[in-house]
């Protein structure tokens, strides 16, 4: 039983990213917007970085949302490809809370509240929006980054969308067949009795090597990474695990054009899940999906991911253009 549910965690915690030393810039957004006064308010910061060009004002801006254990670093293959070929679409990547690039330390490896990565999200939009005030704004979320965008969604006002499109990249949709019924049960009880308990991603892994691209597996990714985190609260894998839970769920709600990318060698889910996820998408919604066979998990440092950007740019000007539905 053990076993099992050290390969179910491993699951939802093997989510790794690639880069460099963080080197970002710091925003302040204010936690609690019913605060009667400054020193009331609770003012929270994060790091971002940004690919817009130095000519061209943009027309439609990206808003990256990393994967666990990623960085905004993660989105610079895609944002130098923008800069050269598209340069009316700008990228804004923020470094996501509890991650290792968080600026404050004590919350790495935590999240105390999932909705807290929703209010991040809403306010990190907010202020691209605010410096770009005719532009469209696109959510692009990678792996748990994916998750974020889609429960964000979900959170949003009814009639209200919170921003004018959906890209999806390599989205954890449902648990792995492998994965016992019982166990993600099992993961949450374990959560609530010790939320603060931490636990080690190489315990957790147990040896097993997951390979996220054609050159590189988690454990090698994760020895480069000088943002990774040693350890992670059990409230955080409990965390994540709900949002996988609830993916298709989050589907049917879903309002502005969707893009979904999905690599065909992914480990966690295979074509049929995510085909399962975009059917659910309402039929008034567009919705668009490429699958690419011999891809693994990070699409952005795929051996092949010049494909995908095409694929991304195509999109984005019809998006653009206005030539797909939106309810």
């Amino acid at each position: 039983m053990i076993s099992k549910i050290s390969r179910f965690v491993a699951c939802v915690a093997i989510l790794f990213g690639v880069a460099c030393a963080p080197r970002y810039t710091l925003v302040n957004h204010q936690k609690s917007s019913g605060a009667k006064s400054a020193l009331d308010a609770k003012v929270d910061r994060f790091g971002y970085r940004k690919w817009i060009s130095e000519t061209t004002e943009p027309d439609v801006v990206l808003i990256g949302i990393h994967g666990f254990c990623g960085a905004s670093i993660d989105y610079a293959n895609l944002g130098k490809h923008l800069l050269q070929h598209q340069p009316a679409t700008g990228l804004y990547a923020y470094e996501v809370r509890g991650q290792g690039s968080d600026p404050i330390h004590q919350r790495r490896g935590d999240i105390g509240d999932p909705r807290d990565w929703y209010r991040d999200l809403f306010a990190f939009s907010q202020l691209v929006q605010e410096q770009h005030p005719d532009a469209k704004i696109v959510w692009f979320g990678e792996s748990m980054g994916a998750l974020i965008a889609a429960h964000a969604w979900r959170e949003s006002p009814a009639g209200d969308p919170p921003c004018d499109g959906l890209i999806l990249s390599s989205p954890i949709v449902r648990f792995r067949d492998d994965i016992p019924a019982w166990t993600p049960g099992l993961v949450q009880i374990a959560a609530t009795t010790l939320p603060l308990a931490r636990v080690s991603l190489a315990t957790l892994a147990g040896g097993q090597e997951v390979q996220m691209t054609q050159t590189s597996t988690h454990a090698e990714q994760s020895k480069k990474n000088p943002y990774s985190v040693d350890q992670y609260t059990l409230r955080m894998i409990g965390a994540l695990a709900g949002l996988i839970d609830q993916m298709n769920a989050c589907a049917s709600t879903l309002r502005s054009p969707v893009l979904v990318l999905h690599g065909g060698k992914d480990y966690f889910n295979n074509d049929s899940d995510v085909r399962g996820f975009v059917a659910r998408i309402p039929p008034g919604t567009s919705k668009t999906y490429h699958n690419y066979p011999q891809a693994y998990h990070l699409l952005m440092y795929d051996e092949k991911k010049e494909v995908m950007f095409k694929d991304i740019e195509r999109w984005l000007n019809l998006l653009r253009k206005n030539r797909l539905k939106q309810l």
